[in-house]
């Protein structure tokens, strides 16, 4: 592998200029939050108001779906900008998690298959639709991404790049190289960012099929260690159990409901052959280079490993191409990136509960088969057409890319953004209603529109977690405001005297009328009995998934 021309500093310092000027302008034109960044967003300012750095809330309650990792990383952010307040303040976290992984993936490709396919495969991961429109968006997907590139970047320099000589010790309490150790501890760090034992599976898929492929006694031992699996239950387990010890024993509910719901309980049910499907348009424009890059490499993935194999063929081994004969390091590089491509979608295809962005996290592997096809596709082309300036077309190949992007995303955000009418409606609702008079959101059924409305309409307003909670004894004014949707006004009407004031002219999703969001005066009836707001809201009855609590009963 030393024979590779190596990544020099400068390709890390222009990926990274590229990747963040494209998500920079990606993200400031593109429009108001989806329904889906109402999370991230709305619990980062819940959770630099209140400071409880531990349970992210909305209103009164808490949100446990997932650990707080990307809440800990806006916050930071959003400390040092000043405010939290705009889209683009929590939509920086995301960018710079792309970013990494895009960096992660240049120095693993770069290592592995030479300088050429390194590049390409980083711009390509970057340039990925999929890849794009998840880290220019304040959603917590992401920011596992390049926590599970880091676990197996450690780890293919450990089994693949290290020259060895490290005094490593193979029984279960000796010493192992620095990069065993990190590999454990990015490892736990997968249960941070989206949940518990998610990008565990995801990252150990991948790595167990490699070892058992490339069987290797001395490479089992590696990792059964005990100090390694104390540091990733050091860093996975302290944030579980800090929430069921703070009061939330019942948040194992959520997490229960999260991991199987997803394997046999119609959670997200999708077919069994949805992800095939998704490589067709999730890692777009690169989806059928990917699969070229797949057949190139099918004969170096299956050749004997053994030692005593050919040596490395340098313009080979930087091509991809498939004529002389591969050492072992080469074979075993290859073999890492079909594991890393399709053991977590084999695995997660056994379960039901299917998402898109779960590809995330292996996208890097498809875009390093990608950059292959192309170097030999280059080759080929070169050789036939005597074109002798890669870099040329490189640049120009990206430039266009970079246009389309900020421009169909600008295009996009301006007029096709399915959240704008909605987002013009809060705006104007804040502007209608009097800073000294109640301003309630009900989103019954919807929390995550209710944390995109809260976000809009700012921290002094009441979040009903469903509309009997308009009895709030807080409130003392008999006249209060609520938005809620139009279909809601019979009900909302037990509570005392309505009137419409502003509708949506447009709403997400809508099936008629009826579904817009409307902002509503309340004269609440003077024998309404008022009843106290402070009840405990638990974690499944926060996400909407259990009834209740009721203030009417």
């Amino acid at each position: 592998m030393s024979s590779l021309e190596p990544i020099q500093r400068r390709d890390y310092l222009c990926v990274a200029a590229f990747t963040l000027c494209l998500y920079a302008l990606v993200l400031a034109f593109g429009g108001p939050l989806t329904m889906h960044e109402g999370v991230l967003s709305q619990t980062t300012k819940a959770m630099l108001a209140d400071h409880d750095w531990l349970v992210p809330h909305y209103g009164d309650a808490p949100w446990l779906e997932r650990p707080p990792l990307p809440q800990w990383i806006s916050c930071v952010i959003c400390a040092v900008i000043g405010h939290c307040d705009q889209e683009w303040n929590v939509r920086i976290g995301p960018a710079l998690a792309g970013t990494l992984t895009v960096l992660l993936t240049l120095w693993l490709a770069g290592r592995l298959f030479g300088r050429g396919v390194g590049i390409l495969s980083a711009l390509a991961l970057a340039t990925m639709y999929n890849f794009v429109r998840y880290s220019t968006l304040a959603e917590a997907d992401i920011f596992l991404a390049p926590i599970v590139a880091g676990a197996l970047c450690a780890f293919v320099y450990a089994e693949i790049l290290a020259t060895g000589g490290s005094g490593e010790s193979g029984n279960f309490f000796g010493t192992r190289p620095w990069a065993v150790l990190l590999f454990f501890v990015l490892l736990g760090m997968t249960n941070l960012a989206k949940g518990l034992i998610f990008g565990t599976v995801l990252t150990l898929a991948p790595v167990g099929v490699f070892l058992l492929w490339n069987f290797r006694w001395e490479s089992f031992t590696r990792y059964l260690w005990l100090w390694g699996w104390l540091a990733f239950f050091a860093v996975a387990l302290p944030w579980p159990l800090l929430v069921v010890y703070s009061g939330y024993a019942d948040a194992v509910e959520v997490w229960r409901f999260d991991l199987f719901g997803r394997l046999n309980q119609n959670y997200l049910a999708e077919p069994a052959w949805y992800y095939f499907v998704c490589l067709l348009w999730v890692p777009q424009p690169w989806s059928f280079v990917a699969i070229a890059g797949m057949v190139l490499t099918f004969k170096r993935c299956f050749r004997n490993d053994r030692e005593g194999e050919a040596p490395a063929e340098p313009r080979l081994a930087s091509s991809g191409s498939a004529g002389a004969s591969p050492s072992r390091q080469q074979v075993l590089a290859q073999r890492f990136i079909w594991c890393w491509a399709w053991m977590p979608l084999l695995v997660f295809s056994l379960s039901q509960g299917k998402h898109h962005h779960y590809m995330l996290h292996y996208l890097a592997p498809w875009a390093i088969l990608a950059a292959q096809a192309l170097v030999w596709g280059w080759q080929k082309v070169a050789v036939r057409w005597s074109l002798q300036r890669p870099g040329a077309a490189l640049v120009a190949s990206f430039a266009c890319l970079f246009v389309f992007y900020t421009v169909g995303f600008a295009y996009k955000g301006a007029y096709l953004h399915r959240s704008r009418e909605d987002t013009a409606f809060l705006h104007e609702a804040r502007r209608l209603v009097p800073l000294n008079q109640p301003l309630m959101i009900n989103s019954a059924d919807e929390a995550l529109e209710g944390l995109r409305m809260q976000f809009y309409l700012g921290d002094s307003i009441y979040f009903l977690h469903n509309l009997s909670f308009v009895r709030d004894d807080r409130v003392a004014s008999p006249d209060v405001y609520v938005v809620t949707r139009f279909k809601r006004a019979p009900e909302l009407a037990k509570y005392g005297e309505l009137e419409p004031i502003l509708k949506c002219k447009q709403s997400r999703r809508e099936t008629s009328e009826a579904d817009r969001w409307t902002l509503f005066r309340l004269h609440l009836r003077d024998d309404l009995e008022r009843k106290s707001a402070a009840v405990r809201i638990s974690p499944m009855q926060a996400m909407y998934r259990a009834p209740g609590p009721d203030l009417d009963r």
